[in-house]
């Protein structure tokens, strides 16, 4: 869907926007540079969020009924998303959000040190 660069030369793959019931699902692949040995990251989820490009409303990932973020890969912390990653070697990385309202067709994805993923558009 789109590909941004992001922290250490990494490369952000945009490859599901899909909203089920009341949830927005996006999902990555993260691949490091191509001349990084490994790829090593931990970024607060806290920070990480969906914005409804028709209305401004930002969105925070969702926590589950134990507090636990509906987030993946997440360090035992619960707090931080955690990326270790081999060269030549890919991690798939998912959030989920509140979905935005019925007509809101686009959504921008903003993930601190990760380029912006705006106009985004939702599936339902």
């Amino acid at each position: 869907m789109a590909t941004q660069s992001g922290p250490q030369g990494s490369q952000w793959d945009l490859t599901k926007a899909t909203v089920t019931g009341n949830l927005l699902t996006v999902q990555f692949q993260v691949k490091p540079a191509p001349d990084k040995n490994l790829f090593f990251i931990d970024q607060k989820i806290e920070d990480v969020s969906v914005v409804d490009d028709s209305t401004s409303q930002r969105y925070s990932v969702l926590r589950d009924d134990t507090g636990k973020p509906m987030a993946s890969p997440v360090a035992p912390t619960g707090r931080v998303l955690r990326l270790d990653i081999n060269r030549g070697s890919q991690a798939a990385v998912w959030f989920k959000f509140p979905a935005p309202p019925a007509g809101s067709a686009t959504v921008s994805i903003n993930i601190p040190d990760v380029g912006p993923f705006d106009g985004v558009t939702v599936h339902r």
